[in-house]
C-alpha cells in the first residue's frame, strides 16, 4: 500500500502556532458524533488543540498530560474561554487515574511512541482497560520508513534517542504494520492508514513525516 501524502499548514490554532488538524482525525471525530459517544480522554493533551477542538464539537473531554507548564497554559486558556467540558488531570499515560470501562473514546497524537517498548505495551494495556466495550482507540505512530528512523543512539530496537531535532532528549520507537497488528491484538478490530505528512512551515521550509494513522476498537 502506498503512501498517502497530505500537505498540513502550521498556522494559529486556539493561540498558538501548531500544525493544522489531520483529515484523519477530524473524519473520526465526525464518527464518534454520529455513534452519540459522550467522554472522551485526550492522553498527552499538551497545550490542548485536540482537547479544545473536541470541547467545541459538545464533547466531555478529560486531558492528562505529564507536563505541569501544559495542564497549566490550557487551564488559564479554558478558564479565560469559559470552556466548561473538558477537565484536566496532570498525570502519568502508564497509570491511568480512572476506573474501567469509563470512556467512549481515547485518543492520543504523537504520544504513544515517546516511549520504550515495554512502556508502550503498559500504555496501551491501561488504555484498554480504561475504554468501554464498543469504545475506540485513535492515535498515531512513527513508521520505520519515516527519514528520521535510524538517527540518533539506539537504547533498543526500533527505538532512538535523539531522531528528531526539538525532541533530542525524548525516545521514539518506529512501528511497521505487522508490530501494530500484534501490540493491538485484544482489540476487535484495526484501521491502519498510511500518510506522508507534508507539514508546511513557511514557503521555504517543509518537514516529511510518515505516520501510521490508527484507529482500533473494542
Amino acid at each position: 500500500m502506498d503512501w498517502n501524502i497530505v500537505q498540513l499548514p502550521v498556522e494559529n490554532i486556539y493561540d498558538k502556532l501548531d500544525i493544522s488538524f489531520t483529515p484523519f482525525f477530524k473524519e473520526n471525530i465526525q464518527l464518534f458524533k454520529e455513534i452519540g459517544y459522550e467522554r472522551i480522554l485526550d492522553i498527552g493533551c499538551g497545550y490542548g488543540k485536540h482537547s479544545i477542538y473536541l470541547a467545541e464539537n459538545n464533547f466531555n473531554v478529560t486531558s492528562i498530560d505529564i507536563n505541569a507548564q501544559a495542564i497549566e497554559w490550557l487551564k488559564r486558556y479554558i478558564d479565560r474561554k469559559s470552556i466548561s467540558n473538558i477537565t484536566l488531570i496532570q498525570a502519568d499515560m502508564n497509570s491511568l487515574p480512572f476506573q474501567d470501562n469509563y470512556f467512549d473514546t481515547v485518543i492520543c497524537t504523537s504520544v504513544l511512541h515517546h516511549q520504550d517498548f515495554k512502556q508502550i505495551e503498559n500504555s496501551i494495556s491501561e488504555i484498554y482497560r480504561v475504554l468501554r466495550r464498543r469504545g475506540y482507540f485513535l492515535f498515531d505512530f512513527l513508521s520505520v520508513e519515516d527519514d528520521s528512523f535510524g538517527i540518533g543512539e539506539e537504547i533498543e530496537k526500533n527505538t532512538f534517542v535523539g531522531s528528531r531535532e526539538g525532541e533530542e532528549n525524548i525516545p521514539h520507537h518506529y512501528t511497521d504494520v505487522i508490530e501494530l497488528n500484534e501490540l493491538f491484538n485484544n482489540f476487535r478490530k484495526i484501521k491502519i492508514q498510511k500518510n506522508e505528512y507534508h507539514i508546511i512551515i513557511d514557503s521555504e521550509r517543509k518537514i516529511k513525516s510518515r505516520v501510521f494513522d490508527v484507529l482500533t476498537y473494542k
